[in-house]
């Protein structure tokens, strides 16, 4: 398998389907890594899978952490009824997403080149460190072949003027930072990535009392390994 995929890697078309979207692959970005996810069906399975399964039509859905735009895509095409903002703090990703909103038809995704944070942070910009696999960039202490500065805005303003529905979060380890002073009251559900590695026991912890003071509880039938769902109950 190991030789097949390598063969197929290296002559590989500009375009991969995967679940119903075309994925312009022809770019430094898709790492061998992520091609064989993409190629295999497995990217970012347990995040696309709960917020199929989450999302109603009409809903507002904000997505942190953007990547290639493959989730955000995903949902997107499955109901154009509803309506996502996202944002990607890596700004070289944005042609790729950019790419694959062009291939797909995708009118109902806005993306935003930010890194949104709790307010009260005293900061117009944060500095984003750079992986060689996109997928690990953070603006937490990581590995990195480089950084960036990227603009700040306040999550809470962001979050109320909008009122999401669902909330999709995988920001590698940002999440330490994010969950420091935040309300999701109004959120139906969320589905977050957490990152142990990187953030510490209380961090995590706060995901949780922030998650139950909004009245989210786990859902865990739809929760996989280090992606954490949450749904409110009524």
């Amino acid at each position: 398998m190991g030789i097949l995929v390598s063969t197929l890697y290296r002559f590989r078309s500009s375009v991969l389907s995967f679940r119903n979207l075309k994925v312009p692959v022809k770019g430094e970005h898709v790492s061998r890594t992520v091609w064989k996810h993409l190629w295999k069906g497995g990217y970012e399975r347990p995040e696309i899978e709960a917020g199929l399964a989450l999302i109603r039509p009409g809903d507002k859905v904000l997505e942190l952490g953007t990547g290639m735009g493959i989730v955000s895509g995903v949902l997107a095409k499955s109901d154009a009824s509803i309506k996502i903002k996202t944002y990607e703090a890596n700004p070289s990703l944005a042609s790729a997403i950019n790419d694959l909103h062009k291939a797909n038809g995708i009118t109902n995704v806005e993306t935003h080149n930010k890194v949104l944070l709790p307010p009260g942070m005293d900061q117009s910009t944060v500095t984003f460190n750079l992986h060689e696999n996109f997928t690990e960039g953070s603006i937490e202490d990581v590995a990195s072949v480089g950084s960036t500065e990227v603009e700040v805005e306040d999550f809470q303003a962001v979050f109320d003027a909008f009122l999401p529905d669902v909330m999709v979060c995988d920001i590698e380890g940002g999440e330490a930072r994010l969950f420091e002073d935040i309300s999701l009251n109004g959120l139906r559900a969320l589905v977050i990535e957490l990152h142990p590695e990187i953030v510490s026991r209380s961090d995590i912890k706060r995901v949780y009392d922030v998650c139950l003071a909004a009245g989210l509880y786990p859902r865990v039938e739809l929760s996989d390994l280090q992606v954490e769902v949450f749904e409110r109950v009524d």
